[in-house]
């Protein structure tokens, strides 16, 4: 009886002290998730969506301390840029300018040239409808069923990048498919061979692209046009008011600014066109003349301070006293350029830094970024400066469910005795 009641008490010691461990193992596997998550959360790779050590974006583009004749070029953080006389279409210095990319607000500069044909008649009017007012993005604020000119159109989609006003030059033109199709010839028409048009607008598409060197031969176009230069260079323009159709309120008009911010800024700036999207990133067009010698920098995906790479881009070239010529983009003719043409030049800047070879481009079925290696490799999804805490966060959470395990295990023993 006493070795019975012996080994009774063995065993409820045994098991008691066997729950006390279980419960230490949760708090300890609970303790180790905590403190690994927190690690995780406020680890600066991972935070807020910034990216890991080493990734591309994280480097800031800044302007070079020296941008004097035979200076290296500045060197935009992006997808890819050139610099060039928009005359001749020579190109000074170059990162893959041939990679198709999603344009962002710059194909207006396209729609425009597409249009301005059909729409020849600046005091035509248009009457605004809802479509235009729900389009996404950057607006002027058209309201449906007042009227507005085809001039004023024009000077809110080119001067403030209106999305509403892009819509309704392309109603104005036939519909947006008509508009559209308008524009992907006019393209055609300027040996644009990599660029197509989805929208009026620039909103990201999977089927709209374009590329640094055919935004050049586009700039070369849009600068011939005497009535969107005009356009293009002014600097605030007049929006009229109108009145609210529902509640029969009239509302006063406004200015609007040139977004591009290169006419009057610069010197010689005759301006031209900037997009965004969080899709295509930076996209850029600028032109500038001085003494009778106009230069162009363009630029697609480019991460951050587009506007102030593309300036410090014409200002380079205009200190260049005898520039080398990296190729020649035949400007001002509809041409497709030979399979043999020189393209291993324009995959590479004129300081020789390495880049990938233009033969490289990117398929348009993204429509999106172009994607880069990044110098932190992943696995899974996972970079290799959190794949280690993953990696603790995954074994605690099993020891946390081996621990529970066990307590129920003995929990149930304890029941059943």
């Amino acid at each position: 009886m006493l070795s019975t009641r012996s080994s009774s008490a063995s065993l409820t010691t045994t098991a008691s002290h066997s729950f006390g461990v279980g419960v230490r193992l949760i708090i300890s596997a609970m303790l180790a998730l905590l403190l690994i998550g927190a690690q995780l959360v406020l680890s600066p790779g991972t935070s807020h969506g910034v990216g890991q050590p080493g990734e591309k974006q994280e480097k800031v583009y800044e302007t070079p301390a020296d941008l004097g004749d035979e200076a290296k070029p500045p060197q935009p953080v992006g997808t890819s840029w050139l610099v060039g006389d928009l005359d001749t279409g020579e190109v000074q210095a170059a990162h893959d300018i041939d990679k198709k990319h999603a344009p962002a607000s710059t194909i207006k500069l396209l729609t425009a040239l597409a249009l301005v044909d059909v729409l020849d008649d600046p005091k035509q009017k248009v009457e605004a409808e809802f479509e235009d007012m729900e389009i996404d993005g950057t607006k002027v604020g058209l309201m449906q069923k007042n009227e507005y000119t085809v001039d004023l159109l024009f000077h809110a989609m080119l001067m403030s990048s209106a999305n509403d006003a892009a819509n309704a030059l392309g109603r104005a033109a036939g519909g947006q498919e008509k508009a559209v199709a308008l524009m992907n010839k006019k393209a055609e028409e300027l040996g644009m061979t990599n660029t197509h048009a989805a929208n009026t607008s620039g909103l990201d598409d999977t089927k709209q692209h374009m590329t640094a060197s055919d935004m050049m031969k586009l700039a070369w176009a849009v600068c011939e046009n005497d009535y969107l230069m005009d356009v293009i260079s002014t600097e605030t323009y007049k929006f009229p008011g109108g009145k609210n159709p529902d509640t029969k309120e009239k509302f006063k008009g406004y200015e609007i600014q040139n977004h591009t911010k290169i006419v009057g800024q610069i010197d010689g700036g005759l301006g031209l066109k900037n997009g965004f999207t969080r899709q295509a990133k930076g996209a850029y067009i600028a032109v500038a003349e001085r003494d009778g010698h106009r230069v162009v920098s363009t630029m697609l995906g480019i991460d951050n301070n587009s506007r102030q790479a593309a300036v410090d881009l014409l200002e380079w070239d205009f200190a260049q006293k005898d520039p080398k010529s990296l190729q020649t983009v035949p400007v001002g003719q509809s041409m497709t350029p030979s399979a043999d043409a020189t393209a291993s030049e324009s995959g590479s800047d004129a300081s020789g830094a390495d880049a990938a070879s233009v033969g490289t481009e990117m398929d348009s079925g993204d429509g999106g970024e172009a994607t880069e290696s990044k110098a932190s490799a992943k696995i899974l999804g996972v970079s290799n400066e959190t794949l280690l805490p993953v990696g603790m966060l995954v074994v605690a959470a099993a020891l946390l469910i081996t621990a529970l395990i066990i307590l129920l295990s003995l929990r149930r023993g304890k029941t059943f005795r």
